[in-house]
């Protein structure tokens, strides 16, 4: 994507209160249309599980709007699915804030700044574009400053963000947030027009798995 692909127009559709009549249904979701085919699809994790996998970057408004109803969706279907997440890099500017999360997984902070860092961003605008910025943020979270210069500068995260540009590539996204379900099936929000109907259509894809 061009950065901002998504967060532009559908960010402002999901801040319109949308009629219930309008949504679509599980019978009007189709290939093409709601989502798309993944080609080839990529292998399923063993167990039996569904794998949903979240490709997102905090600088994306779209991301955060849909944020909330992702995180209730999940904790409705925990027990069903394999949840990852990952930075989505099609764009050189996404890289750095694809970093960041690494950092945070490097240091096992991941839940705790994935929520505050998206509000920092998306809400309260601050400009976490340096170094320097964001780890003046992972101090208030409780990470000392040294601590995060070490992972944010590692190899762990250089190679971590490769891997996540690679399968993007992959997986064929155009752009954050973008979902792929049980390795087949990629859901993004260009195709939808609310937060609600992309849970929807998540829901649905989950369900319907070959």
């Amino acid at each position: 994507m061009a950065v901002g692909r998504y967060s532009g127009l559908i960010g402002l559709l999901l801040m319109l209160v949308v009629p219930p009549v309008v949504l679509g249904t599980p019978a009007d979701f189709h290939e093409g249309n709601h989502y798309q085919l993944v080609e080839p699809p990529q292998p399923a994790p063993p167990g039996g599980k569904v794998e949903v996998l979240e490709f997102f970057w905090y600088d994306c408004q779209t991301c955060f709007i849909i944020e909330p109803a992702l995180r209730q969706w999940l904790d409705r279907n925990a027990g069903g699915i394999v949840f990852k997440r990952m930075p989505a890099i099609t764009d050189e500017r996404m890289i750095f804030l694809a970093r960041a999360y690494y950092a945070a997984v490097a240091l096992d902070v991941q839940d705790k700044v994935h929520g505050p860092l998206y509000v920092a961003i998306n809400r309260h605008k601050r400009k976490l574009d340096s170094e320097q910025t964001l780890a003046i943020f992972f101090q208030e979270q409780g990470v000392r400053h040294q601590a995060f210069t070490n992972a944010f500068r590692s190899n762990f995260v250089a190679v971590k963000v490769r891997q996540a540009r690679v399968l993007g590539q992959r997986y064929g996204i155009r752009g954050a947030p973008t979902v792929i379900v049980g390795g087949r099936y990629r859901l993004d929000s260009s195709m939808v027009r609310s937060a609600e109907e992309f849970i929807e259509v998540l829901d649905y894809l989950v369900k319907n798995q070959p």
